[in-house]
């Protein structure tokens, strides 16, 4: 739903207000202008310098937009209950083959549809990962476009790297940059050729890594699944069988950096925790994808025992129930709330994924000069159990504020 204020220039009154870092706040004034936060402070403060400007009063918990980082807003068409699978590859098998039976107007309505209904419950910033250019450049602005490159066959690597950056190059309304598929999908040549425009932009590089058993059996022999996959999608491939596992693979290429953004790792040994760490890379956890797809969950404690930066994603509509991130961290509070308190969790879907895209003088947080990215909770409670209200039972009462 949306919670509308009908007035441009407005004083919003939270009973309890989160700022998207620890804080629990009572009685909180913002000043919004349009898409702009002017103010926050005290709601009695706030009133006696505010003049006559209209008050709308929140009888409950405001908090800022979440940021979903990860995320194909292109496969809002398909739902996990669409098509069986037995494993991984058969799923992406049988994802390609829907795909292909799809008009684009059919998945380009499905999309926007999709993505809208998550905004008004309160996703404001989606690092949005996909094939299709013009579709999802087309989606707006509120993305990161990671524009999505595979190919395994060395050899067309500087063709389909030129095609894809002319459009990156030529693209001024969004934020855009290109991603790597996986490591089983895409040659060292494409690799390194799309980490290097990357880093000559300065842009984050999306890449799914270590996500299934299959994935590290292909790195380090070259047989297996993914190999099975290949045959049947691509025919005539070549791959010269690193024997590494898919982390230390991509880092061998200089794929890890801090600008990197690895979805998933949830088939990650010690070595590639360290090499994880020691490159300051950042991992995008999706555990409702995780699980659907191979009955796993990335090793969270491990991670943040070693101070790698975790961020929260949904996947796709391909493999979790939807793309809604309070439901998201609903489910991601219910498997790690031994790991992270309620407000760490409210930080790792705000704050933190808006400070590593760089997005954090716009959103993450309700604080002056940000954008207006406000969901509104009905909540009764008390200030002590606002947090954990928000990560554990929000999900599906959440109103996005839109002036």
């Amino acid at each position: 739903m949306l919670f509308y204020i009908q007035k441009v220039r407005a004083i919003l009154r939270g009973r309890l207000v989160i700022d998207g870092l620890h804080e629990v706040s009572e009685n909180m004034g913002i000043v919004v202008d349009g898409g702009t936060i002017l103010h926050v402070g005290k709601y009695a403060e706030i009133a006696r310098h505010a003049g006559s400007l209209p008050v709308y009063n929140f009888d409950g918990i405001l908090c800022p937009g979440l940021i979903n980082a990860h995320t194909h807003l292109e496969l809002s068409l398909f739902s996990k209950e669409s098509f069986s699978h037995k494993d991984f590859v058969e799923w992406v098998i049988r994802l390609v083959e829907s795909r292909s039976s799809a008009s684009s107007s059919e998945t380009h309505l499905e999309c926007l549809k999709a993505k809208r209904e998550v905004e008004k419950r309160g996703t404001s910033y989606f690092v949005n990962v996909g094939n299709d250019y013009d579709m999802n450049v087309s989606l707006g602005k509120n993305q990161l476009f990671q524009f999505e490159q595979i190919g395994i066959n060395g050899s067309y690597a500087d063709k389909i790297l030129g095609h894809a950056s002319s459009l990156i190059e030529g693209q001024y309304g969004v934020d855009t940059s290109l991603a790597v598929h996986a490591p089983y999908s895409v040659s060292t040549e494409l690799m390194r050729g799309i980490k290097a425009f990357n880093n000559s932009r300065g842009t984050i590089t999306s890449i799914h890594l270590a996500e299934t058993a299959d994935e590290v059996e292909f790195t380090r022999s070259g047989k297996g699944r993914m190999a099975d996959l290949l045959n049947h999608s691509v025919g005539k491939w070549n791959f010269t069988v690193p024997g590494l596992s898919p982390v230390q693979y991509v880092d061998s290429l200089g794929v890890l950096d801090e600008k990197a953004l690895c979805a998933h790792c949830v088939f990650v040994d010690d070595e590639d925790v360290r090499i994880l760490k020691d490159r300051r890379s950042t991992v995008a956890v999706c555990i409702r994808s995780n699980l659907e797809l191979s009955g796993e969950k990335p090793p969270l404690e491990k991670f943040r025992r070693n101070g790698i930066r975790i961020l929260i994603g949904t996947d796709s509509k391909a493999s979790s129930p939807d793309i809604d991130m309070f439901s998201e961290i609903a489910a991601f509070y219910d498997e790690f709330h031994d790991l992270f308190t309620p407000s760490e969790i409210i930080s790792l879907a705000t704050a933190d994924a808006a400070d590593f895209l760089g997005i954090g003088d716009h959103y993450g947080r309700i604080a002056a000069g940000l954008n207006n990215s406000i969901v509104y909770v009905p909540f009764d409670g008390n200030t002590e159990e606002a947090s954990e209200f928000l990560v554990s039972e929000a999900s599906g009462k959440t109103e996005a504020v839109e002036i």
